[in-house]
């Protein structure tokens, strides 16, 4: 993680892109690194956010624009079974990209939203929420430990 930091908000974004897509990667320990280093909160924040929505991105259209014939050849899911997936109550589909700062389920999350073809809009939105409501809860628990450290 050191030599991301090398790179300040550039390393910040890409690994925070990493994160957000399907490979698993860890932004967070890189924002306590450059908050030590001395880098501030707020762009800190936004750039990890920016990367990992983008991120986010790259799962929700590998199911937006699936292919079905592969996806019945190899994974043996028929479309009929997404497609009967609906939600009873009155919350949309989309509000589940709240949550798709979770590692692992976060991708499902988002490759499902993309094969149920969600709101592209709406799913950012609620994507970029959660995804910074958890960089700032990450970044502010990391500054307080930073300022305990010195």
């Amino acid at each position: 993680m050191e030599n991301w930091a090398t790179y300040g908000y550039w390393g910040l974004f890409l690994s925070a892109f990493l994160a957000g897509s399907i490979i698993p990667f860890s932004a967070e320990v890189l924002i306590g690194i450059l908050l030590y280093k001395g880098f501030p909160l707020i762009p800190l924040v936004l750039v990890a956010t920016l990367g990992n929505w983008l991120g986010g991105y790259t799962a929700f259209f590998m199911g937006y624009f699936a292919r079905w014939d592969l996806i019945e050849q190899y994974f043996k899911i028929a479309p009929e079974k997404i497609e009967s997936f609906k939600w009873k109550d009155k919350l949309s589909a989309e509000v589940l990209a709240l949550f798709c700062w979770i590692p692992i389920l976060g991708s499902l999350i988002l490759i499902s939203l993309g094969l149920m073809k969600s709101s592209i809009f709406k799913t950012g939105i609620f994507m970029f929420i959660g995804r910074l409501a958890r960089y700032t809860v990450w970044a502010l628990l990391s500054l307080e430990i930073v300022e305990n450290l010195q």
